[in-house]
């Protein structure tokens, strides 16, 4: 069960991380919030989140029979990575609209 944990978990962060890359590029030249809905969604995204979401919960579920830390191993690395992606998104469109 840990491994088929770890890979629901890593199956679930890469459905997850495309959605995430779906969103940045309809969002392209907008900032994207951290908390909130972005300008435009696209519909498949959402989809994807869900089921990218449902299987990290799941992975950290089956991994945590082996300990607690990688539960917490498992559930972060998703977040972590969307975050930084979302700050470099960010950080971009706002040294593009400051340069014009």
């Amino acid at each position: 069960m840990f491994v088929f944990g770890f890979a629901a978990a890593g199956v679930g962060i890469v459905i997850f991380h495309t959605a995430l890359g779906m969103a940045l590029r309809a969002n392209a030249t907008t900032r994207v919030p951290f908390g909130r809905k972005p300008q435009k969604t696209p519909g498949r995204s959402i989809a994807l989140r869900a089921v990218g979401a449902g299987l990290i919960v799941l992975g950290g579920a089956l991994v945590s029979t082996a300990g607690w830390h990688w539960t917490i191993m498992v559930v972060l690395a998703g977040p972590v990575a969307a975050l930084v992606a979302l700050t470099l998104h960010n950080r971009r469109v706002s040294r593009g609209s400051s340069s014009t």
